[in-house]
């Protein structure tokens, strides 16, 4: 158990942009000297650090250990499958934090996609023998596991987009829903999450709004995804400072405490599984979500605020069920009529999200996460007191001030 041993103390990131100057490397350099200067903590005191796994995070460690003029790394760790590493590194922070093999360890996440390569576009390589399909580990070019890659291909699921399109429709066809009713549900996510991203000024589209018509009227990507329903493609890196309790209280009066986190794989679960038993819908195992909630002891009702993974806008319309906090089948209709906005019992993604603010594997929900539970978000909940931050396949955390 974690609860409230550790907590984030720091927390830093850059501008986020199409594209950037800096490399992923200096990218990387300006996220963690921000984070350690939110904790207040001198970059020669670092002796730990977590990352997402090559090829999604290229930026390694003695890198940074020499750029930043760090004395001696005593723990680091890699985390592998893009986005479910995202429970998984702060839990590797918060073990070698509790374990005594580091004291303060810095997790960050940095993409130059402008200079490697865009995340999500199909490698046109495809899937034949040789190992023609492995991509130059710097591209950043998406490809599905080994195992259903043969599968996939040549019936043209090659992103990420495509796959998360049968997603949707099996949902639809399986809940009843007409291709108006999922329409709607999808435009209610991207539009409420325009509107956040509308009072952010880090979100890529601060300036940039959208109705209902713009979002019918943008051109289909893979059907039923439009152009709004994908995540942005972008620049940009975050980073954030794990520390023992007892230390955070010593650095400011605001720690965000780690109350649990999560991650798992099980079989023929792996990153866009689309070869699963049973029906094509479990986004978060229920048991992984049982576990998430039961390590921090808070129940679905004590949750404030949510900050989903949205590589698509069906992600979070399922996570709302996947995480339990609406009956299986009934978040299309909840995100219509209830919604997920600012006023709404559970407000989701209150930076934008991937689909409005930028896309960092979900580094940047953690952000906005402790940005609310400090008080300080552009778009505040009123009173937030624990926030989940939760990505596909078991991976999440719930903090709490």
């Amino acid at each position: 158990m974690i609860r409230r041993e550790v907590a984030i103390v720091g927390i830093g990131q850059t501008a986020y942009a199409k594209a950037l100057p800096g490399t992923a490397w200096e990218l990387a350099i300006e996220a963690i000297l921000a984070a350690l200067g939110d904790a207040g903590i001198d970059p020669e005191d670092v002796d730990g650090m977590c990352r997402f796994a090559p090829p999604f995070e290229t930026v390694s460690e003695p890198q940074l250990v020499r750029a930043l003029g760090i004395r001696e790394l005593t723990f680091f760790a890699e985390s592998p499958l893009g986005g479910e590493a995202l429970g998984a590194v702060v839990a590797h922070a918060a073990a070698a934090v509790k374990a005594g093999l580091a004291r303060t360890v810095v997790v960050y996440r940095a993409l130059s996609q402008s200079k490697g390569g865009r995340f999500g576009r199909a490698d046109g390589r495809g899937p034949g023998g040789g190992g023609q399909s492995v991509p130059d580990p710097s591209a950043h070019v998406f490809v599905p596991e080994e195992d259903n890659r043969s599968f996939a291909w040549p019936y043209g699921l090659m992103s990420p987009g495509q796959l998360f399109a049968l997603w949707a429709r099996r949902y639809a066809i399986v809940h009843g829903l007409t291709d108006e009713d999922l329409t709607h549900a999808l435009g209610a996510i991207a539009i409420s999450q325009r509107q956040y991203a509308n009072g952010n000024p880090n979100a890529m589209m601060r300036d940039r709004k959208m109705d209902a018509e713009d979002y019918r009227n943008a051109r289909m990507i893979s059907e039923p995804l439009r152009l709004f329903d994908l995540c942005l493609e972008n620049d940009g890196a975050c980073a954030y400072v794990v520390t023992s309790a007892d230390i955070a209280r010593t650095l400011r009066d605001d720690p965000v405490y780690l109350l649990s986190a999560t991650q798992t794989i099980s079989p023929y679960r792996e990153p866009m599984g689309i070869y699963v038993a049973g029906e094509l819908l479990e986004l978060f195992p229920a048991a992984t979500a049982a576990r998430l909630f039961a390590d921090a002891g808070v129940s679905r009702k004590e949750i404030d605020v949510a900050e989903f993974y949205d590589a698509t806008s069906y992600m979070p319309l399922r996570s709302l069920e996947s995480y339990g906090f609406v009956p299986d089948g009934q978040a299309w209709r909840y995100v219509t009529e209830t919604g997920t906005g600012p006023d709404s019992p559970l407000p989701v993604n209150t930076h934008g999200g991937h689909l409005s603010e930028a896309y960092l594997h979900g580094m940047n929900g953690v952000l906005e996460a402790v940005r609310q539970l400090r008080g300080t978000a552009a778009n505040q909940v009123a009173d937030a007191e624990t926030a989940l931050v939760g990505a596909p396949a078991g991976s999440a955390m719930i903090l709490a001030r």
